[in-house]
């Protein structure tokens, strides 16, 4: 994801890492976050995710498993808990769905 951000984030493309809790089962700090972002070199935004939102774009709600969803322009969810490819950001990015 980290090179798709990269490469892509001039054009618009956002991503976010949503982490619902640590390995203690309890709803990450910041200096948690912070970590995380730093152990695997990721420079976009890492967030709490304490209340799940994940679960709304889950098709597998209340699994913490990584997981990908694409969410185009105005919240559109263009694919959720799916393997998301460089062609569907691509795609997403000019305006339409792969």
């Amino acid at each position: 994801m980290q090179t798709w951000y990269e490469k892509y984030k001039d054009q618009g493309f956002i991503a976010i890492s949503l982490i619902t809790e640590t390995y203690d089962e309890v709803p990450p700090a910041q200096e948690d976050l912070q970590d995380w972002a730093n152990e695997y070199g990721q420079t976009f935004p890492v967030l709490s995710d304490a209340i799940r939102v994940v679960d709304r774009f889950s098709e597998r709600p209340g699994v913490s498993l990584p997981s990908l969803s694409l969410i185009g322009p105005g919240g559109e969810v263009i694919l959720a808990d799916a393997e998301v490819t460089e062609d569907d950001i691509v795609a997403a990015l000019n305006g339409g769905t792969r």
